[in-house]
């Protein structure tokens, strides 16, 4: 749906299920069964320079999430929440080659690693207005090197290797808001059917956050060994366990969507929602030992909808999935020409049910796909890319810990 978290929530519909919004735990408060949630995507990239004429693809596979969710009071509006995610990944080995005093150099850029996050978090509903928060740990680590190669037959030279390795653990705290309410109600005596419209508003934030960081650094000649890798030949520089910080940005994001459900004899069904969103990071706040980095404040225009043909009509099992389409534009936070980066993307998929609502009254077990292909950059940029992603979540969702009435 464009990337809507905000103001989007599951919550009873028989046919929407029970996915887990991590990015809005005010919705935590609408769980109603116990839910395992997990996914992962697979990312086409490509990559285009004008100046030199090159180009570079890569394919990942990329865990998205584990989380499970657990009302705690369905009555009291009261749901937690916990898991494990990645945040930022690196990945990366760049080769250049120049001429100097004569000799060919080659220069190899490498890095690897990236941000996790496990968090808990908790969700409180009054009547329309439901207020959450997430906390945890964001952890992980950084590993980036610079090595410097001769390319010469007669002569043999000591290659040149720079390497730096970041450790950086920290508490994190970011809280959301959601309020719905009915805006029109219709309700058909002769079919015993209620149509609700409903809107709802939404709100989540972060504020800017330091995360301790302990840093080694090395400087060393070596030799290329064809069995082995390389040889470190002399130290030329080291320093361990630097101490330091990584100043992470605010971050905020306020959305609406407006959808329609409709209540009948067979259950509570969703129809339709439509909603629109904007988000925004101040990433010229962010700093890594105390270093600015060539970035841009970020932001992003979400437009998305999703509706279900025939839920409550049980006639075929086509008519019960739910349909989504979605887009989103904006400026990456990415700016190394200093021209900025413009960003878009398309994206569509569907929430397929694994049984049909009617088979078991309190299983909600889905298979949420999605599709998504973008741009960043334009003609002002001498490097653009291009990307799709196609992403496959299971969303399973039961009655457990059912205390026995008979023996």
């Amino acid at each position: 749906m464009g990337g809507l978290t905000a103001a989007y929530a599951d919550g009873l519909n028989n046919n929407v299920g029970q996915s887990i919004n991590t990015s809005n735990p005010a919705t935590y408060s609408s769980l109603y069964v116990t839910t395992f949630d997990l996914a992962f995507t697979i990312d086409s990239r490509n990559l285009s320079s004008k100046t030199p004429l090159s180009k570079f693809s890569t394919n990942n596979f990329i865990p998205s999430y584990i989380t499970i969710g657990v009302p705690l009071a369905k009555t009291k509006g009261l749901g937690l929440a916990f898991g494990l995610k990645p945040i930022t990944n690196i990945s990366y080995s760049i080769q250049t080659r120049d001429r100097t005093a004569g000799d060919s150099l080659a220069t190899i850029y490498e890095g690897s690693g990236g941000m996790n996050q496990a968090f808990v978090g908790i969700g409180k509903k009054w009547k329309g207005l439901s207020i959450g928060l997430n906390t945890g740990f964001n952890f992980g680590r950084k590993e980036v090197s610079t090595k410097k190669v001769f390319l010469n037959d007669t002569v043999n030279y000591y290659h040149a290797k720079s390497n730096s390795n970041t450790s950086f653990s920290g508490i994190f705290l970011e809280g959301g808001l959601q309020y719905e309410f009915s805006v029109y109600k219709k309700e058909v005596a002769e079919t015993k059917t209620t149509s609700n419209y409903l809107l709802r508003l939404g709100v989540t934030g972060s504020l800017k956050q330091n995360i301790n960081a302990t840093q080694d650094i090395t400087k060393n000649t070596f030799v290329i060994n064809g069995t082995t890798g390389d040889i470190k030949v002399d130290s030329v520089f080291e320093q361990s366990d630097v101490k330091g910080t990584i100043a992470l940005p605010s971050t905020y994001a306020a959305g609406i969507t407006l959808h329609k459900t409709v209540t009948s004899p067979r259950g509570l069904f969703e129809m339709w929602s439509v909603g629109a969103e904007y988000t925004a990071t101040q990433w010229t706040k962010y700093r890594f030992y105390n270093t600015p980095d060539q970035l841009s404040d970020s932001w992003q225009f979400k437009i998305g909808t999703q509706f279900c043909p025939g839920p409550g009509t049980g006639n075929s099992y086509w008519s019960t999935v739910n349909y989504r389409l979605g887009y989103h534009m904006g400026r990456d936070y990415l700016n190394p020409d200093g021209n900025g980066l413009k960003k878009y993307g398309f994206s569509f998929g569907a929430g397929l049910p694994v049984r049909r609502w009617r088979t078991y009254d309190n299983q909600f077990t889905f298979l949420n796909t999605a599709f998504e292909f973008g741009k960043r950059g334009s003609s002002v940029n001498n490097i653009t890319e291009t990307y799709f992603q196609f992403s496959l979540g299971m969303s399973l969702s039961d009655l457990w810990f059912i205390k026995r009435k008979y023996d």
